[in-house]
């Protein structure tokens, strides 16, 4: 490397010397001064500094993303056991958008589990608006069983979560006891509030 940081090269200055006269043996006499200042080995050890430094941060982010993603897949493969932790699985997926490096494998795995947790939270908002046309019919007893029938109200948020607890907390009488009108009324009547 040649320093250039004072506008003029070696060569420059040797071309300089040959055009006065000053030749070695009739050949043109080479600048005899450092190849390179102290402000061009400054100037290479910060981009070498640089260089090692974003590799190691490359490296760093790599190895994080890796071992929340492979988190995330744990916590999503757990959930097929124990539906709840679906929730956990979305949030520990929606937390990966924060993460330095994301490889396409890994986005495409996010997209996935993201996209099946979506679908079973709108096939369950489906069951519920299910078990509220029921009751707007009056047929507790069948929106009782169709909620009664799903794990709970995992996927579900705050209100539709609450809509979904009321309705599976209704107390149903057997068919043909006298305190099936009663139940109905009271489930109209919790609806209505």
């Amino acid at each position: 490397m040649f320093s250039f940081l004072n506008g003029k090269s070696p060569f420059d200055e040797a071309e300089e010397k040959l055009e006065a006269g000053e030749t070695v043996n009739g050949r043109p006499k080479m600048p005899s001064g450092p190849v390179m200042g102290w402000q061009d080995g400054l100037f290479l050890l910060v981009v070498i500094g640089l260089i090692v430094g974003g590799y190691q941060y490359y490296q760093h982010s790599k190895t994080e993303s890796a071992e929340t993603f492979a988190r995330c897949n744990a916590l999503f493969d757990e959930a097929a056991t124990n539906p709840e932790k679906y929730l956990d699985a979305e949030a520990c997926f929606d937390s990966t958008w924060d993460l330095g490096f994301v490889s396409d494998t890994m986005e495409v795995l996010r997209q996935n589990r993201m996209g099946e947790i979506l679908d079973k939270r709108n096939a369950q908002k489906d069951v519920l608006e299910d078990a509220k046309d029921a009751l707007s019919q009056k047929d507790t007893a069948k929106a009782v069983e169709i909620v009664r029938g799903y794990q709970g109200a995992m996927f579900l948020r705050n209100y539709d979560k609450e809509d979904w607890e009321k309705i599976a907390k209704f107390e149903v009488a057997a068919p043909g006891d006298s305190n099936a009108s009663a139940a109905d009324t009271s489930a109209a009547k919790a609806k209505d509030q």
